[in-house]
């Protein structure tokens, strides 16, 4: 591993910095800076990190000052560390996975093809091979965090826990519970699953004889074990979504919509990360819980925007919130 800690977005914007002084001639500096959606001070330093990788980047200063990439027959590839391609793995698995679930053309499905293949061939070869690794033990939903959204967890216990889902190999390691407890668990790894920001390790537990989810990034002390298994089964997105529906945590809520549910789940487009109950009369029922009142309130707004009546019954925390959101939305316009 490398020592340095760069943005896990970094190669992603560097790989678009690149694109856009390739289109055209000069650029000049404010106009890349919208463009990358970034301060001009990143932007000065995602130019030096081009630089410092060979690539010809002349600039030049003054009122119409800018950016051009000079003129060479043998640019030098984009190199990644460790960290940078364990974005990349995420970003490409989360990507080619919302292509396919999605009604879009052809020449998408190729562009998106073709884009994975030369990155793939920019990753050094000492990291490919993990790389590959890290894709195949990634499960994510039809709605997942394309733009990588979900915070690396360390990136050394991460790429043990995808080599283990691969090899099919029982691991031991010590996971912090909520309430700060440390415990030592021996399970099966399956997949690993991004999901609201968050790493999870699925796998079967085998002191407790059941399947579990374990946040990475409370995760520590990975050891293998002398024993491999045959993979079984499953459905690894939706077992932690049905997790996070069936918790009890500290904010609650629950909306009953003058829908069915099957009706609900035709006209929401996401996973609903809530119980849902048909109930008499063509209504439904939608239980939420979570431990951040952001979180839970970010589930309500997402559920409140189906166009349909509704009843809301939640902790006053929540109702408060959601008065506060009322209330913006009334000076729009």
């Amino acid at each position: 591993m490398t020592s340095r800690t760069p943005s896990s977005e970094m190669p992603g914007r560097l790989l678009r910095l690149l694109s856009l002084l390739q289109s055209r001639g000069w650029w000049q500096a404010g106009e890349l800076s919208e463009r990358l959606g970034v301060q001009p001070r990143t932007l000065r330093r995602d130019i030096e990190r081009l630089k410092s990788l060979d690539y010809p980047v002349r600039s030049r200063t003054g009122r119409d000052g800018g950016y051009n990439l000079g003129e060479s027959s043998n640019l030098p590839p984009l190199q990644f560390d460790d960290e940078e391609a364990v974005a990349i793995a995420v970003s490409l698995s989360t990507a080619s996975r919302q292509v396919r679930g999605q009604s879009v053309s052809d020449g998408v499905r190729v562009a998106t093809d073709s884009a994975r293949i030369k990155l793939e061939r920019m990753l050094p070869a000492r990291l490919r091979r993990r790389y590959h690794r890290l894709v195949q033990s990634i499960e994510a939903g039809p709605d997942p965090d394309v733009d990588g959204a979900a915070m690396l967890p360390d990136t050394d216990v991460l790429l043990e826990l995808s080599d283990a889902c691969a090899d099919h190999q029982a691991l031991s390691f010590i996971h912090v519970k909520r309430d700060g407890a440390r415990t030592l668990r021996r399970v099966r790894p399956h997949k690993l699953v991004t999901m609201s920001g968050y790493w999870y390790l699925v796998a079967f537990d085998s002191d407790r004889r059941d399947w579990r989810s374990f946040r990475v990034e409370r995760i520590s002390s990975v050891k293998y074990r002398h024993e491999r298994f045959e993979p079984q089964v499953l459905d690894a997105f939706s077992f932690v979504a049905r997790s996070f529906a069936e918790a009890h945590y500290r904010f609650n809520a629950t909306v009953t919509f003058e829908i069915s549910a099957q009706r609900l789940r035709s006209k929401y487009h996401g996973t609903i990360f809530g119980v849902v109950k048909e109930l008499a009369c063509q209504r439904c029922e939608v239980s939420l819980s979570a431990d951040s009142l952001d979180l839970i309130v970010e589930y309500l707004c997402a559920l409140l925007s189906v166009d349909a009546d509704f009843d809301i019954a939640a902790d006053h925390e929540v109702l408060n919130r959601l008065q506060t959101i009322r209330a913006r939305l009334g000076t729009v316009g």
